[in-house]
């Protein structure tokens, strides 16, 4: 089949950092695939207008607006329920409750979803392992914060205002360091990549950054390190009683992470017999254009192609 005939979703993965962008095939095959800096996709000034030029010229330069049909885009943020705006997120503030997706489909003519990225993440491995939609899944994935998607019997838990599955904001008991969320105490302060940079500042400047594992994983500092990413996951699990838990992220990619030590840890915080006995824990797969393939995979479940 020549391209004339295919038409795609397109998946777009909004981080801090980098954005991702990718055409995808019913059938998951990913075309086009670009990653630019974040600075250079949303201007702060302009922050619509600047996403609807990089998306336009996207497609100008790929494909025709005919064989497209949808857009997904994932935020790392919490996304309203009715899925138009998202809430503070302080890596772009400029897009802080307004209304990305009626300006966005009035420009383009397409149909635009959003979504909190995390969402698409997990939503990525459930594809990928073509898990039936009758079961628990939960995602956790620990990079500069503490992301975590909720997927029960089909569907991502979004709560009232669509601010659920918060996780790395849950305050925690004489934890009186400030977040970046503007709370205090919230668990990404002790469970996080920016708190193993702070450890890795103050205590093992002997190595690199990502040789801290491979140096110090039975250090005592890192050992209540590990400690406290595993309470929240067992907390979860408790909560529950997940068919399968899906840990990802930047911390957990590092070398010579402790995964068995961290899921030992889990076991141990959870109740017996159950979830403890039977707990299945998988890793995420590190793949470049995860974000956008899961975008592109949650619209197609959308439309049920």
């Amino acid at each position: 089949m020549d391209n004339k005939s295919k038409t795609y979703v397109i998946g777009v993965d909004i981080g801090g950092t980098h954005t991702r962008i990718g055409a995808v095939t019913p059938d998951g095959t990913l075309h086009y695939f670009l990653k630019k800096k974040t600075v250079d996709v949303i201007d702060e000034k302009e922050p619509i207008a600047s996403l609807q030029n990089f998306l336009v010229n996207y497609i100008q330069t790929n494909i025709q607006n005919d064989r497209i049909l949808a857009i997904g885009l994932g935020f790392p943020s919490v996304v309203s329920r009715d899925k138009k705006r998202i809430y503070t997120t302080t890596s772009m503030e400029s897009l802080a409750n307004v209304n990305i997706v009626d300006p966005l489909e009035n420009f383009l003519n397409i149909p635009i979803y959003i979504d909190n990225d995390v969402n698409h993440l997990l939503q990525y491995e459930i594809a990928k392992r073509n898990i039936s939609k009758e079961k628990v899944i939960i995602g956790l994935y620990i990079g500069t914060g503490f992301g975590n998607s909720i997927y029960i019997n089909g569907q991502f838990l979004r709560g009232k205002n669509g601010a659920a599955a918060e996780l790395g904001h849950i305050p925690i008991y004489q934890n009186m360091d400030v977040c970046d969320c503007g709370n205090v105490g919230c668990l990404e302060n002790i469970a996080s990549g920016k708190r193993l940079v702070t450890l890795h500042q103050k205590y093992f400047q002997d190595v690199a950054f990502h040789e801290i594992f491979t140096k110090y994983s039975d250090h005592p500092i890192i050992d209540d390190f590990i400690q406290a990413l595993s309470v929240p996951i067992a907390t979860e699990a408790n909560i529950f009683d997940p068919d399968l838990i899906i840990i990802g992220g930047g911390v957990i990619g590092m070398d010579d992470f402790p995964r068995q030590k961290l899921e030992d840890k889990i076991r141990q915080s959870c109740r017996r017999p159950f979830p403890a006995e039977g707990l299945v824990i998988e890793y995420a797969e590190d793949v470049n254009a995860a974000g956008v393939l899961g975008a592109a995979s949650h619209i197609y479940d959308l439309l049920k192609m």
